[in-house]
């Protein structure tokens, strides 16, 4: 019965993928490093992220609050901003570290860059994820490596595009798909992407697709 259920599950991926390939293949692809693939990585446990917003703790899995901007900063605190520039100024008490590399020159690839707002925004040291497809809305930002379950954060099946302005390393984006292989797109360091123009291995493209992030 196993093998029969796995045969049926491969058999039904195989026709999806071939019946998506002229749609996925439609969608312009951001000139940044940009590989898809599909298989079925580890997946961490998931639990409630607690951060600081207005010297409050609240659980970003139950929702912002109103808060604009969230950072996990070293050593994973989470803070929580009305704005971007009162995030930047209080980064400089809560971890100056972080604050000092983020003055550094940006290093993204202006040929990766679909809105110019995204150079200044995503800092150098840091890998964001955006809510809208012109990097704006809300804004998720982490410096460590590590596995983000976005339904941690309120932010699953809600990123538009992302920037990787990292000191190393890309970031990978999945999809966690119940039926089918996961879909994952490894976006490479020191861009931006627009997801509404990355083209889904299932048809459409990858705008609200992204269930975790591994960096």
């Amino acid at each position: 019965m196993r093998s029969f259920r796995m045969l049926a599950v491969a058999t039904a991926a195989v026709g999806a993928l071939a019946m998506a390939a002229p749609a996925a293949m439609a969608a312009p692809v951001p000139s940044g490093s940009v590989q898809q693939s599909t298989g079925s990585p580890d997946k961490v446990p998931s639990k409630p992220v607690i951060a600081t917003y207005k010297g409050k703790k609240i659980d970003l899995s139950k929702g912002w609050s109103g808060a604009k901007v969230c950072t996990e900063v070293t050593g994973g605190a989470v803070y929580c901003h009305d704005s971007l520039a009162e995030a930047d100024k209080a980064l400089a008490a809560i971890d100056p570290a972080a604050a000092a590399t983020a003055e550094q020159a940006p290093a993204l690839k202006n040929d990766t860059v679909l809105s110019p707002q995204a150079i200044a925004d995503c800092s150098y040291g840091w890998a964001c994820l955006f809510e809208h497809s012109d990097y704006s809305g809300r804004m998720l930002r982490w410096s460590d490596a590590g596995t983000k379950n976005l339904s941690d954060w309120s932010f699953r099946d809600q990123a538009s595009s992302a920037c990787v302005n990292r000191k190393s390393g890309g970031m990978t984006v999945y999809d966690d798909r119940s039926w089918q292989p996961d879909p994952e797109i490894n976006l490479g360091n020191l861009g931006c992407y627009d997801f509404t123009a990355i083209g889904y291995v299932y048809g459409g493209n990858w705008n609200d697709k992204a269930d975790y992030v591994r960096l």
